[in-house]
């Protein structure tokens, strides 16, 4: 009984993990295309409504937030800063970085989760 669970929680996994990456792959023009607007900021994967969107930013003081459709449209903009704040920009979740610039005003480490401009 043990081992037939853990064959279920196996098969579980698994599937998700395919279904991630085929989300990935049908949207490697979107990344590419956001990767050549933001290879000097920072690209997130997030959800919006139960859909994958993106959030991008420049590495740069005041840079405003856009959020992006999972065809590379903005959908959402998050200019804290000096503009207005969609609504949209409280309600985007489970954002991932997926790429982040290195030497970044965010101090944190650089990564390229997808290989994007490779």
């Amino acid at each position: 009984m043990k081992r037939l669970f853990l064959q279920l929680v196996a098969v579980v996994l698994l599937l998700s993990c395919l279904s991630c990456s085929k989300d990935i792959v049908e949207n490697k023009k979107t990344l590419d295309k956001l990767y050549e607007v933001y290879k000097n900021g920072q690209i997130s994967i997030c959800k919006y409504n139960g859909q994958t969107v993106y959030s991008a930013m420049q590495n740069v003081y005041d840079s405003p937030e856009v959020i992006y459709d999972k065809n590379g449209n903005p959908i959402g903009n998050c200019n804290y800063a000096w503009g207005q704040v969609d609504a949209m920009c409280k309600e985007v979740t489970n954002c991932k970085i997926i790429y982040m610039v290195k030497d970044n005003i965010w101090g944190q480490s650089a990564t390229n989760v997808f290989k994007l401009g490779k």
